[in-house]
């Protein structure tokens, strides 16, 4: 019985080996199942997140629905020497309120001279855009907060594209309802 009970003993010990082992591989089989269970769940995330941008993609190139003209003021040249004309409009659609602000006869840029559009409230500049001009004409269209911050809409002739404030001759200017 000696030898039976050591050989039993034995097998006994070498399954629970084995068992401590099949154990071990069952539970990194769960982590890895837990963390496939992790990154499908994030995966749905992101096909969700990436659904909803192209909803929003298609729904920005569809053309603005119901645009209605807020206010549109004939901008003066700010000297009796400026010949330029423009007008600005503050339109109103399903995707917001916009400024457009267009300018002829505007005096020719030279180097990297450029338009800037300002929208001005009391002695603040906001940039609105900047344009280059072809054969005098030229144009911008700027998306608003709010048409209600403002109270001048003006276009100035600038050194160069880069100013986050007017540095140049003011060319056209008009009051805005604010």
């Amino acid at each position: 019985w000696r030898i039976a009970s050591a050989a039993l003993a034995a097998a006994a010990l070498v399954l629970g080996i084995y068992a401590g082992q099949l154990q071990g591989q069952i539970d990194s089989l769960k982590q890895q199942a837990s963390g496939s269970s992790a990154v499908q769940e994030q995966l749905a995330q992101v096909q969700a997140q990436n659904a909803q941008l192209q909803e929003q993609l298609a729904s920005s190139l569809q053309p603005a629905q119901g645009m209605q003209t807020g206010e549109a003021v004939k901008l003066s040249p700010a000297t009796q020497d400026i010949v330029a004309q423009g007008l600005a409009t503050i339109v109103i659609d399903s995707k917001g309120t916009h400024l457009v602000v267009q300018a002829e006869n505007l005096p020719t840029l030279e180097g990297n001279e450029a338009f800037q559009v300002w929208l001005i409230k009391g002695d603040t500049p906001q940039n609105a855009g900047t344009f280059l001009s072809h054969n005098g004409t030229g144009a911008v269209y700027y998306t608003l907060d709010s048409a209600n911050d403002y109270d001048t809409v003006a276009i100035t002739l600038e050194p160069d594209a880069m100013g986050d404030e007017p540095r140049g001759t003011m060319i056209l200017a008009a009051k805005i309802k604010g």
